[in-house]
């Protein structure tokens, strides 16, 4: 009988100390490793969040000027019956601001023209610039202003821009349409007016990069998106020029 009671308790003994600690060493472990997957799939998720933010910021900056430059010059000039009006067209005619004077500069970091963007009647002085410094700049700005009354129609930009803004590396070329490049023209000669009238498409290129860091690679996201339009550039070309109205 008392072989049996002694028998019945061992049998009752619970795990020792040592099993124990071996068992909650097993859950930490695997419960560390589960944690540092799951903050791992975080970051990648914001990494990838991340990537798609500035790659669609600039791909609506793009779209925005592409929307933009189909109105360049528009209304031109070639339009009208200029000679029936009862206010005369001002001298030189592209500073008249019934009308529209197509692309009025374009370097490797800006590009400014005129056209009826807002599609109120109204011609827009609309003007591409990369701002060096600034907030989250170098920033390529877009900026919209009433030829007429010159007040700003509209505003915005994309940030972080890594172009260099240089013939080497640019955001806007021009290009005429035997497909010789343009890369610098504005207003002040009567050769560069020539010039700026022979454009028929115009190619913007963004590269911008994120201001975090991907965890996995360690190494800043960055997205390079281009876009390319065919304009109607009349305004500024003499008859008979390639691009004429």
């Amino acid at each position: 009988m008392k072989l049996r009671t002694q028998e019945s308790k061992h049998s009752q003994q619970g795990f020792s100390l040592i099993e124990l600690l071996a068992v909650v060493l097993l859950l930490s472990v695997t419960v560390g490793g589960l944690m540092s997957q799951i903050s791992l799939v975080q970051q990648r998720s914001r990494g990838e969040q991340t990537k798609l933010d500035i790659f669609q910021e600039s791909r609506d900056f793009v779209d925005q000027f592409v929307r933009d430059a189909h109105q360049t010059g528009y209304p031109s000039a070639h339009m009208f019956d200029t000679s029936s009006w009862t206010v005369a067209p001002a001298s030189p005619i592209y500073t008249d601001t019934r009308l529209a004077a197509g692309i009025t500069l374009i370097g490797p970091s800006e590009i400014k023209f005129e056209g009826d963007v807002e599609g109120d009647g109204n011609v827009d002085v609309v003007d591409y610039k990369l701002a060096p410094t600034g907030n989250n700049c170098p920033c390529l700005q877009r900026s919209a202003v009433d030829k007429t009354s010159g007040t700003t129609v509209f505003s915005n930009e994309v940030q972080n821009v890594q172009n260099a803004g240089t013939t080497a590396d640019p955001i806007f070329v021009g290009y005429t349409g035997s497909g010789t490049a343009v890369t610098s023209a504005d207003l002040t000669t009567l050769a560069n007016q020539q010039t700026l009238a022979t454009i028929k498409i115009v190619l913007i290129r963004i590269k911008t990069k994120a201001n975090t860091v991907d965890p996995q690679t360690l190494q800043a996201p960055e997205s390079t998106v281009s876009g390319q339009v065919t304009i109607v550039n009349c305004s500024l070309a003499a008859t008979g020029q390639s691009n004429s109205c």
